[in-house]
């Protein structure tokens, strides 16, 4: 019977020690950044050696020792932006190919025919499921690329001081290897494990049958099991929004992490970003990256805590503390409500009601009068940039409170500022389709004809507002909306059902320069087959998008 598998098992006789026999197959230099397309060998796999391909970036001027690992998301190769990016940031870069043979790419790491399922198109069950036992996965093959090109970059900068960064599937890869080898840290991008729960919510009672194969999986190849084994320090950055990316136990992971390495380990929280990584945590990333791989003095502050709390006045309200060894430059609460689904959630501002001290603030809970559950989130920006987050409140809530909240038949006006929108589609604007390093990529007020103010993003608007039942529409409901348009344009109105993944549009010629207002019936978004939703109620989300810059205003129902 196959064996289970513990993170230290599988990991403690990798033989990384055989010859690279690392060759260059092409060299160029980019406004001032040298990218050499390497190729060396992998482990001994019994039918021949692992030949992983990568990309090293490098100043062409003054190359850093310090080197950033990275690997991409299982389904992506080498993204030459990114590596641009951290050579800019005063790094070296390497980022590695594992997802093996694709269509219509000339360079990409080659696995024997043995290990074939290291090849993402051909992963089959050995990705999601351990039948044998976890070094008979792909994920095992994967982590071997990382051990190999470990030694490739301490072979050529003959330096140890080595991050790992990890995008998604390229994030469990990077705990795994914060675990089978020795690193200056690792940031694992929307991963922390738990892909044997998928689907299923952490706030859903689930009597989930676990077999051995399950408990061979959790054991030996989901991130959480490796978290209490890491030999260095961990920033784990989350992204709100995301339906790949199981944030709710995000927290759960971080708490497991290594006691030695704890203290100095860290999380992050892109909230309105859709998936993608905002501005300040990439901020946070380079800081993180300064102090632990430059070595450099950066204060990096506690997590901040956030309690929900009934004051005297009977008014639902957020209380926050943080570290009180820094200086506060920004502090703030979202709260979201009733969605278990972390995908949908709105996230929404509070108001600030009272500064108790220094380094403590009560934020007003202006929760719908029928919620019954709450979600809030405190961060805490200091001023030497480094901006902290809490772990997320949970909170069963019923009855009256004083600052309760009845039924609203208004989406969005600008007096909202960007409180119920965010960013639609980030990938075309985000550096590696993941890191938002110009805060002008999220939502934005901008001021058009007559002074009106509305909102716009570069990368398209979408609200979760719809299915809230705070703004959840009847069935009778059509849809209003105001927008703005410096010269004529095409919008495109998408409704998505979130529940069954259908699809439905409107396409809308809207004249240039005047405010004008749109009255829309459900029966005008049609799917690709001419289909139209019976109504605008259910797990709906909204996307607007349009050609050039454009303004949003008082989207309601009537």
């Amino acid at each position: 019977m196959p064996r289970i598998l513990t993170p230290t098992q599988i990991w403690s006789e990798f033989d990384d020690s055989l010859d690279l026999t690392a060759v260059t197959l092409n060299k160029r230099v980019e406004n001032g950044v040298v990218f050499e397309d390497v190729s060396f060998l992998g482990r001994e796999t019994g039918d021949g050696r692992v030949r992983i391909f990568g990309v090293f970036a490098s100043d062409e001027k003054q190359p850093s020792d310090e080197t950033v690992l990275i690997f991409p998301d299982s389904t992506d190769t080498v993204d030459y932006e990114l590596l641009k990016l951290f050579v800019e940031k005063g790094y070296s870069a390497f980022m590695v190919d594992y997802r093996g043979d694709w269509e219509n790419t000339e360079y990409f790491t080659l696995y024997p025919g043995i290990i074939d399922y290291a090849n993402t198109l051909r992963c089959g069950r050995h990705k999601d499921f351990v039948d044998d036992t976890a070094e008979k996965t792909s994920w095992y093959e994967w982590v071997g690329v990382g051990i190999y090109a470990r030694r490739y970059i301490i072979e050529r900068t003959g330096s140890e001081h080595i991050a790992v960064l990890g995008l998604r599937d390229g994030g469990e890869i990077a705990w795994k290897l914060g675990v089978a080898r020795q690193f200056s840290c690792i940031i694992p991008v929307c991963a922390v494990g738990w892909k044997a729960y998928s689907g299923i919510s952490k706030f859903i009672p689930n009597e989930q049958a676990l077999d051995d194969e399950r408990y061979r999986f959790i054991a030996g190849v989901d991130s959480q099991a490796y978290a209490p084994y890491v030999k260095c320090p961990v920033m784990i950055m989350c992204s709100t929004n995301d339906s790949r990316f199981d944030y709710d136990r995000a927290y759960d992971t971080f708490s497991r992490i290594n006691n030695d390495f704890a203290a100095d380990s860290i999380i992050t929280y892109s909230v309105r970003c859709s998936s993608s990584i905002g501005v300040k945590s990439c901020a946070d990333m380079f800081m993180f990256l300064d102090k632990f791989l430059k070595k450099r003095l950066v204060f990096i502050p506690a997590p901040a805590e956030v309690n929900v709390a009934v004051d005297e006045d009977s008014n639902l309200v957020a209380v926050a503390e943080y570290d009180n060894r820094g200086i506060v430059e920004e502090a703030g609460v979202f709260m979201a409500e009733d969605c278990i689904d972390s995908s949908l959630r709105e996230w929404t501002v509070c108001d600030l009601k009272r500064k108790i001290s220094e380094h403590k603030y009560e934020f007003f809970l202006n929760v719908y009068e029928k919620t019954t559950t709450l979600f809030v989130l405190a961060y805490i920006k200091y001023t030497n940039g480094f901006t902290i987050w809490s772990k997320i409140a949970v909170k069963k809530v019923g009855g009256s409170f004083r600052n309760s909240c009845g039924k609203c038949r208004i989406i969005y006006t600008s007096k909202n500022g960007i409180d119920g929108f965010t960013i639609a589609d980030p990938g075309a604007q985000a550096v590696g389709g993941m890191f938002f390093t110009d805060s002008i990529m999220v939502p934005q007020i901008v001021k058009k004809e007559k002074e009106i103010n509305g909102i716009y993003s570069v990368c398209g608007l979408t609200t979760y507002r719809i299915n809230n039942p705070r703004f959840a529409p009847d069935k009778s409901s059509v849809l209003k909306l105001d927008i703005f348009c410096d010269n004529t344009s095409e919008i495109t109105l998408t409704l998505e059902d979130v529940s069954d993944g259908k699809i439905y549009k409107l396409s809308q010629s809207v004249l240039g320069g005047v405010w004008q207002s749109l009255i829309l019936d459900s029966g005008l978004f049609k799917s690709s087959n001419g289909e139209s939703p019976s109504d605008f109620t259910g797990n709906m989300r909204l996307c607007i998008n349009g050609e050039g810059e454009y303004a949003v205003n008082n989207v309601m129902w009537l």
